[in-house]
């Protein structure tokens, strides 16, 4: 494989990423814990990206594979079988 081939997917990933901001943009979960054990839902994941000031939502089920990679930005929402939430962090 020639090695501009591989770089080329590389690029395109970098022109994608969010530059870290101040205030909206910034997840701050300890302002959304109380939603633990609420049904997980459309609205209240509206709810959570207002309030925790995230700029993009996760639901994570179990067994659902995740990037390791850390997001400012990024709202974890874990949520159970019966989709309650049981978790919410940031990354």
């Amino acid at each position: 494989m020639h090695k501009t081939t591989l770089l080329l997917p590389l690029t395109l990933l970098t022109a994608c990423e969010t530059i870290p901001t101040t205030g909206k943009g910034t997840c701050d979960a300890t302002r959304v814990q109380n939603f633990v054990g609420a049904l997980g839902t459309a609205d209240l994941g509206t709810a959570l990206l207002n309030r925790s000031r995230a700029r993009t939502l996760r639901w994570l089920a179990p067994g659902t594979m995740a990037t390791m990679d850390y997001r400012q930005d990024r709202l974890n929402v874990r949520v159970d079988g019966r989709n309650f939430v049981t978790g919410v962090d940031c990354g």
